[in-house]
Order: structure tokens, then C-alpha cells, then sequence
């Protein structure tokens, strides 16, 4: 059985400057939602700042580099598996620089804690 959805049905007025109301709406606006859903997430303590665009391109750059570590690190366990001699690469932490590469792409979606102190 699906879950039931929720409808906000309850009306909530306040009464503002027009300059507070005029950068409720570009911050509403800046984020890509309402003056409503703005208010919401900062009354619940939610993160309303979007993502930069730059920040969406290292993520999926770092998604790439990890992939390719990867293949290397399998290809060179299969090898040794088969008891063959892997091609010789320079010593890398394969799973360090993996752990490093996932804190970084967290660190660029979610934001560092200096820039929720600031949001």
C-alpha cells in the first residue's frame, strides 16, 4: 500500500517589509522555489542552498577518475590472480586515493562546514 502523501492545509501569514519580502523572493527565486518551500526548509533547519553547477562537474569528473582506479586496481589483482606479472605502475594507495575521492564528491553535494555556517 502506498504511503500516504502529505497536504500542507494549514495557512500561515506574517507580515513583512517589502525589502525582507523582496529578498525572501530572490532567495526563493535564486534556489528555484517558493516563497512557501523556502520558509519551510529554514523554520525545519534544512539546507536551502542549491548546488553549484561547478560543483555537479567535479562531482561526475571525480565518478570518472574513481571508475578508472578501479579498472587499474582489478586489472593488475587479475593479473597477479593468474599468476601473471602485472605491467609495472608506480606505487599508488588505490584504496586511500578511493576513500579520498568519495570524501571529496560528499564535500562538493553536501558543502564543507564552513559554507553551512554561512548559509
Amino acid at each position: 500500500m502506498p504511503a500516504k502523501q502529505k497536504h500542507n492545509t494549514v495557512r500561515f501569514e506574517m507580515l513583512l517589509t517589502p525589502e525582507l519580502a523582496e529578498h525572501w523572493e530572490a532567495l526563493a527565486e535564486s534556489n528555484g522555489i517558493s516563497k512557501a518551500e523556502l520558509v519551510r526548509r529554514r523554520m525545519a533547519g534544512c539546507r536551502t542552498k542549491t548546488i553549484p553547477q561547478v560543483n555537479w562537474k567535479c562531482y561526475w569528473q571525480l565518478l570518472k577518475i574513481s571508475e578508472n582506479i578501479n579498472q587499474i586496481a582489478k586489472t593488475q589483482n587479475a593479473a597477479t590472480i593468474q599468476g601473471v606479472n602485472p605491467p609495472p605502475i608506480d606505487h599508488i594507495p588505490f584504496e586511500e586515493l578511493k576513500i579520498e575521492i568519495s570524501k571529496l564528491r560528499l564535500q562538493l553535494i553536501l558543502g564543507t562546514a564552513s559554507q553551512e555556517k554561512m548559509d
